[in-house]
């Protein structure tokens, strides 16, 4: 049956809504099949007050050196950081080895070419509270296989965040190397993945076993919930499993729970006119036919994850679990009635969403820019980062479908993807984290222009804003720690500060972030990033260590252990939390930290770990 006009298909809304209550939705390949029969997808766009935020966690410790790497010096004549770049990861490796097994972990400078980023036209004034870097002249590269992610920092829409990590207070290497009675208080347990996991996702360093999220946070804060009132779905959704990002306090309004779906998978559309033809027309995944037909538009199948083997399209199964819920009145036991909420919500999200995606298919605009990021040559993972930012971008496209109503679409939204495989202590460096990293560019790219195709309907509902969905989508990676600069023979060794990329159309890209740490008491306020310090010489502020901590500080380089930037095998003291990076977000998104009560509400240790103030000052 084919239903030409908008009325029919929301007809057809209706009787599919129908009959998922009575126990019988069809799967999303069955949706999404009638849809596409139907003809037009419905609007691409999403309400005029819509923003949304995307974390990326980098499961394992993001080797950080290899991120952003020295290029060119300052005059641009030489590459004398590069050099110590270079000897700092070369394990003793000359010329430089590539391999497995070699402990190199050094690119080459020819190699950087192709990520060179564009150079700084000197002082950079700063923004907020003095978080922005100063790199007169210097120029940096990033990973080789973030050609993509280059030009868009080189577009002025990506932005690197420097020594970010969890931090409830501010420490200087110094006081790390000094008296344990002395030393600020650090991250519980901070070179551990799990540990430190939590610590980024939660905003609560200090704290072993943390209740709730930053995600959870913002997603419950009055101000945002009031924004999603009568919403069909919840402001979270994860694309990525259960994570403490999303834990939300239990007594928060159930907007702030979060769901997940599922990444689906990548097809084309097989109709009657396709080899083979077929009546009506499906989304194929098949990899021979794809490849037969690569004229065919592309399509999504899977999506929503359906509750426990699918209650909610399997009538008997549906019966049962309404009867075992339905058994117990509201209010006998606490534990029912969580359960049965849970449920509840899971099984009206998956509805709502199927419902959503028939109204406004993911289709071409959304899945024709993931073609490249979503391949089985993307080994470990086979291109799942790519697959899930598609059904991310497939649920910013239908927001606009599950709002209260037509006349008011959600309004705020909070994704979690991620990727795993940067836990590279061994052989298998080479093999793992080129292969990662190219995942991240190509995926992060498609992400960014998917998003270009979806425009923005103004307020009234008579036409359009300028701009496209990339004007208020802010994605931002996170791991859980930085990696050691230099080899264990092998690959690199836990640490604790990273770098951070943000994207969005908000964000004031092509600069790097954070603190200016090389800086003497002597020359306070006129030493820069590479200029000759009194006590340290030229000691580079990214990555680069100074020379091994020295108690009696008559060592070359030893005056230099004041320095807050690196730690004796390189690893980055982090000076700019994540906390300050996500509070940055939040505050464009609409949370409220203007006074120091809101703030600690919403990031506990935030105004500890920055008390000269948190704004990193990146988003506009």
């Amino acid at each position: 049956m084919k239903y030409p006009t908008r009325h029919d298909r929301r007809q057809f809304l209706k009787q599919a809504t129908a009959l998922a209550l009575a126990g019988g939705l069809p799967t999303l390949e069955a949706l999404t099949r009638v849809a596409h029969a139907a003809g037009d997808p419905g609007p691409t766009e999403v309400g005029a007050d819509y923003k949304a935020i995307v974390c990326l966690f980098l499961f394992g410790g993001q080797d950080n050196a290899n991120v952003l790497i020295p290029y060119r010096d300052g005059d641009g004549s030489g590459i004398t950081e590069y050099t110590r770049y270079r000897q700092a990861r070369a394990n003793g490796s000359d010329p430089q080895n590539q391999s497995t097994s070699s402990g190199d972990l050094s690119y080459t400078n020819a190699q950087l070419a192709a990520t060179a980023l564009n150079l700084s036209t000197g002082s950079d004034p700063g923004v907020g509270n003095v978080f922005t870097t100063h790199t007169y002249g210097r120029q940096f590269a990033l990973h080789p296989s973030y050609s993509e992610l280059r030009a868009l920092y080189n577009g002025g829409k990506l932005a690197v965040v420097a020594n970010v990590g969890p931090l409830i207070a501010p420490v200087n290497r110094l006081q790390w190397y000094g008296p344990s009675a002395s030393r600020p208080p650090t991250p519980v347990n901070l070179y551990s993945h799990d540990d430190q996991q939590r610590a980024w996702m939660s905003g609560t360093a200090d704290v072993a076993n943390p209740t709730t999220g930053i995600g959870g946070r913002i997603a419950a804060n009055p101000s945002i919930a009031a924004m999603n009132t009568g919403a069909r779905i919840s402001t979270q959704i994860s694309i990525d499993g259960i994570n403490p990002f999303m834990l939300s306090d239990p007594s928060a309004a159930s907007t702030a729970v979060a769901y997940q779906v599922g990444s689906g998978n990548i097809g084309r559309l097989q109709t009657a006119s396709t080899t083979p033809p077929a009546t009506p027309t499906v989304c194929n995944t098949g990899t021979s036919f794809m490849n037969a037909n690569p004229g065919s538009p592309y399509c999504i199948a899977g999506g929503p994850v359906r509750v426990n083997s699918g209650f909610s399209w399997n009538t008997a199964l549906n019966g049962a679990f309404r009867s075992r819920i339905n058994g117990v009145a509201e209010g006998v036991s606490i534990y029912h009635d969580q359960w049965r909420q849970t449920m509840n919500q899971s099984i009206q999200t998956e509805i709502d969403i199927s419902a959503a995606f028939l109204n406004s298919p993911p289709s071409e605009d959304i899945v024709a820019p993931f073609q490249n990021a979503v391949a089985s040559g993307l080994s470990l993972s086979g291109g799942s980062l790519g697959a899930q930012l598609r059904m991310v971008a497939a649920i910013i496209r239908a927001s606009n479908q599950l709002g209260a109503s037509a006349a008011s679409p959600v309004k705020r939204q909070i994704f979690f993807v991620g990727i795993g495989g940067f836990d590279t202590h061994g052989s298998e460096f080479w093999n793992n984290n080129p292969q990662n990293n190219r995942q991240i560019s190509l995926a992060v790219n498609a992400f960014w222009s998917a998003l270009g195709n979806v425009r923005i309907r103004d307020a009234a509902g008579t036409g359009y804003l300028p701009g496209s969905a990339q004007d208020r989508v802010t994605l931002v990676t996170m791991s859980e720690f930085g990696r050691t600069l230099n080899s264990n023979g092998n690959g690199s060794d836990h640490g604790w500060g990273s770098y951070s990329l943000v994207l969005g159309g908000a964000v004031q890209g092509g600069k790097i972030y954070g603190m200016n740490h090389n800086v003497s008491a002597a020359t306070a306020g006129s030493s820069v990033w590479m200029s000759p310090d009194l006590n340290c010489g030229a000691v580079p502020r990214v990555g680069m260590p100074p020379d091994r901590y020295n108690g009696s500080l008559t060592a070359p380089g030893a005056r230099c252990n004041g320095l807050n930037h690196a730690l004796d095998r390189g690893e980055l003291l982090a000076t700019t939390s994540g906390d300050a990076v996500l509070a940055t977000i939040a505050n464009w998104f609409g949370v409220p930290l203007g006074t120091p009560t809101q703030v600690d509400a919403m990031f506990p240790t935030l105004r500890a770990a920055h008390p000269g103030g948190w704004n990193v000052g990146f988003m506009t």
